[in-house]
């Protein structure tokens, strides 16, 4: 799995520096044509990347429709695949989400091929204290920034977070669905961006299941967190 992310990472920065064909992709990235055709096929899928009339492959909906930088690269196209395989991990829709002033932002979600599925909250912005997201993020600001933040969770929710490691809400952002998150961060230990995992709450989570769900997500998070170690602004937020 982990070659597999490696790969369709490296054709989804391909693809955002340059629009280009499938045998131009496979060129760029030393892949056989059959390999950067599968992968291809699962951004495309997801919405990651959009394939022209004329063959072209380009950036797909869900990753240009917001295009923060972080030192010339891309938050959403780094940790797209990483989002896409912990949907195919956990069989539940995943999304990426960020702090936007007094609230959290999704900005991108990758949905899952399934009868009943999560809406697509792409774009949109929540309460601070309304999901998992703005509970993880505002677990890893510094103390004194927390009372710049209005509708902030309880000490004792954060400090719940913060131990754990993830943050679960139930019925937080919609009723009837449950959600776990945790953070991506900066190397000074801030969140900088939630990775966050969702389901109808009568199937997600199945008990049993939340240790491995919470590995799975911490795990995803650490990962774009690693990728990102150098990219991320010194000194200050971003």
């Amino acid at each position: 799995m982990v070659q597999s992310v490696a790969r369709a990472l490296a054709l989804l920065a391909e693809v955002a520096d340059e629009p280009a064909g499938l045998a131009v992709l496979a060129a760029r990235t030393d892949l056989a044509l059959s390999t950067a055709s599968r992968l291809l096929a699962t951004l495309e899928d997801s919405g990651a990347v959009q394939r022209d009339a004329d063959g072209m492959y380009r950036v797909g909906p869900t990753i240009a429709a917001i295009q923060p930088s972080i030192g010339g690269s891309s938050l959403q196209v780094v940790a797209h695949p990483h989002l896409a395989a912990l949907v195919g991990e956990l069989d539940e829709a995943v999304c990426l989400s960020v702090l936007a002033d007094q609230k959290t932002q999704t900005l991108v979600q990758v949905d899952v091929p399934r009868p009943v599925q999560a809406q697509d909250w792409t774009g949109m912005s929540w309460p601070l204290d309304a999901g998992g997201s703005g509970v993880i993020l505002l677990a890893t600001q510094p103390d004194e920034r927390l009372a710049l933040f209005e509708n902030a969770p309880s000490s004792e929710i954060l400090a719940a977070a913060r131990r754990r490691g993830v943050a679960w809400t139930r019925d937080g952002y919609v009723e009837g669905l449950a959600s776990v998150a945790a953070a991506v961060v900066s190397p000074d230990g801030i969140g900088r961006a939630a990775v966050v995992a969702y389901g109808p709450t009568y199937r997600f989570p199945v008990t049993e299941e939340i240790p491995r769900i919470e590995r799975a997500v911490r795990s995803c998070a650490d990962a774009i967190s690693s990728e990102l170690a150098a990219c991320w602004p010194t000194g200050g937020r971003s």
